[in-house]
């Protein structure tokens, strides 16, 4: 008996969720919606779905710290007072660690760079009067420690075109023009002659020129002394030797304290800035004001460090004649005549 009373309590439950579907189906249908909610879910009127309740997140509280803060734009180099600086409280995960707390800390101080309205006071940007505002200049920070930099001429020609920049490696060439000179005068050789001679009118002495200091030879021919003097002045004596490597090149232009000029007319380069060590800038100085002929030549960007000594041979013009083959020419009864045209090009 209790037993059937339970089945028929159960069919009657059936029948109530089966109707209750039906129900809802049947509502769905007609206006799209759903005649009652879901735990945990909410419908919006007139929609076809059902939305999640979404809790919103709690924005955390931001942790405050003591600031100087500028009330104008300020240019570097200004000499700060207290109508200039306000003290604000600025979030702590957007201020530097040494933001001034205090104006006490900065009054009185110049700016090294410009400060923007509203923005905090650095210690580091700030230094006492009679000390140097600026930070120094960009060449000095791209020189590594122990190295200075130097400027050296340049020309189309001794500078690969203008093709080096900032960063790119070169070595230098240089040749010099050795001549013989007295030792005495440390002046060219030959010496001019001058000779002490009376006037026969007057009977004073006085040193006129005799010429050019040669030397004495004798003749082979008719074993007769002569006297030879040179035709010309003395010819140097050329060499060629790879002197300096690895020098860093800072910048090629014609001068960092000009302003560009633009347009078709802009002036080629004359300078290229070094970055080399002392001992190196002392020799760029001696060619400089020596006036020796130098090239400078770009060395590949994969290579390492060069070696600090040069492992090239110096060229002569004997070092030319033996290492290439050339001969010297014989002297010969003819020669060819110019037939004075000019060779088209």
């Amino acid at each position: 008996m209790v037993r059937k009373f339970f089945q028929g309590v159960l069919f009657m439950l059936l029948v109530l969720v089966l109707a209750a579907v039906g129900y809802g189906a049947w509502i769905y249908r007609q206006t799209g919606t759903i005649p009652f909610t879901l735990p945990g879910m909410t419908t919006v009127p007139g929609g076809p779905t059902a939305t999640p309740t979404i809790t919103p997140t709690p924005t955390p509280t931001p942790i405050l710290r003591f600031a100087v803060i500028a009330n104008t734009d300020l240019p570097a180099g200004t000499l700060l007072t207290e109508d200039m600086l306000t003290e604000t409280e600025l979030p702590s995960d957007v201020l530097p660690d040494d933001a001034a707390i205090e104006t006490d800390e900065v009054v009185g101080q110049l700016l090294r760079e410009p400060l923007q309205a509203g923005e905090p006071v650095l210690m580091s940007n700030v230094v006492p009067r009679g000390q140097v505002i600026g930070k120094g200049s960009p060449l000095a920070q791209m020189l590594e420690p122990g190295e200075v930099a130097i400027a050296y001429p340049i020309s189309r020609l001794n500078s690969v075109a203008y093709a080096p920049r900032a960063g790119d490696k070169v070595d230098v060439v240089v040749t010099f023009l050795f001549t013989d000179i007295d030792p005495d005068f440390q002046s060219r050789l030959s010496n001019r002659v001058l000779v002490l001679s009376q006037d026969l009118e007057t009977r004073a002495y006085a040193f006129r020129p005799a010429g050019t200091l040669g030397h004495v030879t004798g003749d082979g021919y008719f074993a007769m002394p002569i006297y030879v003097v040179p035709s010309e002045d003395q010819r140097p004596r050329m060499v060629a030797q790879l002197t300096l490597r690895g020098a860093r090149v800072l910048y090629l232009g014609t001068s960092l304290a000009s302003t560009p000029e633009t347009g078709p007319t802009t002036p080629a380069p004359d300078i290229v800035v070094l970055g080399v060590s002392p001992q190196d800038a002392v020799v760029l100085n001696f060619f400089m004001t020596r006036q020796a002929a130098t090239t400078l030549v770009l060395r590949s960007a994969q290579e390492g460090t060069p070696a600090a000594e040069p492992t090239t041979i110096p060229v002569t013009l004997e070092y030319i004649q033996e290492h290439f083959g050339v001969p010297l020419p014989p002297k010969l009864p003819q020669q060819i005549n110019p037939s004075g045209a000019t060779p088209t090009p």
